[in-house]
């Protein structure tokens, strides 16, 4: 098996790279059935079920957002459908000690804050970090620490060391991400100081990006630590990191500001399964353990 990572969908990365890994999985005969989590049972917990609103509680489902495309936190399965990472382990086993059955939709990056907020989903868990700007939109409960990191192809990995060393390239970034902002900020600073000018290339998902990297559409991409991680090593030696991790914040899972008992509900379950070492164990089966929090903070992110 490719890396670190047995239960990778070859779809949920570039193009150029899908028939290699494929293969590698094929030979390993893991084509032929659907990988499913292998998360410990939990059991119900009366007082935080009781925190639920009277609406989830009734129906017996928490629908959550989803993402599908930034493995190994999200991604698809072998049947092209399933949704497994440790993100869907976390909010499953999240709805295990709550009661109730967590129903995953799958949605796009920049539609999950206005989805929370209309009730379209009960909450969101899709690598978002937990930024004060959006404080004031939704609530985080925060799940692991993570940072920022560019992926350089290998021919540009020799120049790119950090954000200042992009002048001159095409930098692909997904749409509604914090890395956009960042992108765009160091194009202004490569223009005011008269450097090669840095083309932003905004794609509406991860898979976008990765495409056009592997392709040589773009030098680089800016993106979540643990997703640049995982698609360098899936690449063998295709792409690479470049430079050091920067701005050090955590993911959260999202929740409508009015629904406060919910918070608390979701708050406590993910404290219960920092407890127990569930958590523990979701992370080291993804390879993600050094993101791992002593306790879910709700709001922990700074600026």
């Amino acid at each position: 098996m490719p890396g670190r990572y047995p239960r990778a969908r070859a779809t949920a990365l570039p193009l150029a790279l899908a028939a290699l890994i494929t293969s590698t999985v094929t030979a390993c005969g893991g084509t032929d059935t659907v990988n499913r989590s292998k998360v410990p049972e939990q059991r119900t917990d009366p007082a935080l079920r009781a925190l639920l609103p009277e609406d989830i509680r009734d129906k017996g489902s928490l629908t959550s957002a989803v993402g599908n495309d930034y493995p190994p936190l999200s991604l698809l399965d072998i049947d092209n459908k399933t949704v497994i990472g440790a993100e869907p382990d976390l909010i499953r086993a999240v709805g295990q000690i709550l009661g109730v059955r967590v129903r995953l939709v799958q949605a796009n990056f920049d539609s999950i804050i206005g989805g929370v907020r209309s009730h379209r989903y009960d909450v969101a868990i899709q690598a978002m970090l937990d930024k004060k700007e959006r404080q004031s939109q939704v609530t985080f409960v925060d799940y692991m620490k993570t940072s920022s990191s560019i992926l350089a192809s290998e021919k540009a990995a020799g120049r790119i060391r950090s954000l200042s060393s992009l002048c001159g390239s095409q930098v692909a970034v997904e749409q509604g991400t914090s890395q956009v902002d960042d992108v765009a900020a160091q194009a202004k600073k490569c223009a005011a100081a008269g450097k090669p000018e840095l083309e932003k290339l905004v794609f509406p998902d991860s898979v976008g990006c990765f495409q056009a990297l592997s392709t040589g559409r773009a030098d680089a991409f800016v993106g979540g630590t643990p997703t640049v991680i995982y698609q360098a090593e899936m690449s063998h030696g295709r792409l690479r990191t470049a430079g050091k991790p920067y701005r050090f914040l955590p993911y959260g899972i999202l929740i409508n500001k009015e629904e406060r008992t919910l918070v608390r509900a979701i708050r406590g379950a993910m404290q219960k399964l920092i407890d127990n070492g569930t958590y523990a164990k979701i992370l080291k089966a993804w390879d993600i353990e050094s993101g791992a929090l002593e306790r879910a903070t709700v709001n922990g992110g700074g600026a």
